[in-house]
């Protein structure tokens, strides 16, 4: 999967974090009156990656990945990310994942901390600044 990313959504909240990566920019109120049929074909191409936190001591960490390719999708592990300046590079499953980005500073440092916290040393990350 090969695309430029138009908009980078970081959720980090208590039972986990999300990162999203999108060729589309999401823009919810024109959303609101499409058909179910418009809604799905208008996602264009999008990278998921997501660790959810147990909610007790006896449960483990939960790593999933999702893609516009849902036939893709599911348990995230056995990976490999570069993450350079204007570009997020992965490799899982033997799919190669090149997105292009275009950040300031300040979203950049933070992808670079959102990404640490998501993969937690389940694969390889390299940051390449």
């Amino acid at each position: 999967m090969k695309f430029d990313c138009k908009e980078i959504s970081i959720i980090d909240e208590e039972f986990g974090c999300t990162l999203t990566f999108s060729e589309n920019v999401d823009d919810g109120i024109a959303q609101m009156n499409m058909t179910t049929d418009e809604l799905m074909n208008s996602s264009g191409k999008y990278l998921m990656l997501q660790r959810t936190y147990p909610e007790d001591e006896f449960d483990k960490d939960y790593y999933y990945i999702e893609m516009s390719d849902f036939d893709k999708s599911g348990e995230f592990e056995d990976f490999t990310i570069d993450l350079y300046r204007r570009q997020f590079l992965m490799t899982y499953c033997d799919n190669l994942f090149e997105i292009g980005i275009n950040i300031d500073d300040k979203k950049f440092e933070n992808l670079m901390v959102v990404l640490a916290q998501i993969v937690n040393k389940q694969g390889i990350l390299n940051f390449h600044v």
